[in-house]
């Protein structure tokens, strides 16, 4: 009897375990290995980048907070891809930071970056003086090119001028881009549903 009875307490616990676990091991694999948000169209506002693409660690510089040490792993990233911080990429540094100010408690889980292939971060301190918190990736010393191709999901593609915001999870996969013209309120949507979805970052 007693052995029955340890069984019946151990099944009762795999059960409640596999509930507990069941959703959120569920929304990954619809996340990362499905097609089902890209066929469902009105899920998403942004396109799926399907598959994934993995994107190495990258040291994270904040030009104006300069003791600040990130990296792009370990959170969902927004990410402005350009050579160099002019008006256009400006305008999407002011649409980040309102993207980012919007996700109210999810905020701690974003980050916000740029990756800027002709300009160093301690360039930009001035520029950036009133986002505080936007974050460049340190490229010295990281091949440019091979990352740039990551973010080349065409052939005829150039990342560099495309205006895109991408996402980035906190693995460190694209997996989603947002075209120039996209309403902020889709992309803090989007983002915000993936938040909901992922216990990650």
């Amino acid at each position: 009897m007693r052995e029955e009875g340890n069984k019946k307490n151990r099944l009762v616990l795999i059960l409640v375990i596999a509930v507990f676990l069941s959703p959120v091991i569920l929304s990954w694999l619809v996340f990362n290995y499905t097609d089902y948000l890209e066929k469902r169209g009105t899920s998403n506002h942004g396109d799926l980048i399907i598959p994934i693409r993995p994107i190495a660690d990258l040291a994270l510089l904040d030009p104006v907070n300069t003791d600040r040490k990130e990296s792009l792993h370990g959170k969902w990233s927004m990410v402005y891809v350009a050579q160099s911080c002019d008006d256009v990429c400006m305008d999407n540094v002011y649409r980040m930071r309102q993207i980012h100010i919007a996700m109210d408690k999810h905020s701690l889980r974003v980050q916000r970056v740029l990756l800027l292939t002709g300009q160093q971060a301690n360039e930009l301190s001035g520029l950036l003086n009133d986002y505080a918190g936007q974050q460049v990736v340190n490229t010295r010393g990281v091949n440019s090119d091979a990352l740039l191709a990551v973010f080349r999901l065409k052939n005829t593609d150039d990342p560099l001028t495309m205006g895109r915001i991408y996402i980035v999870d906190p693995m460190g996969n694209l997996m989603m881009k947002f075209e120039s013209t996209a309403n902020p309120k889709d992309i803090m949507a989007d983002l915000k549903k993936l938040l909901r979805a992922s216990r990650i970052g």
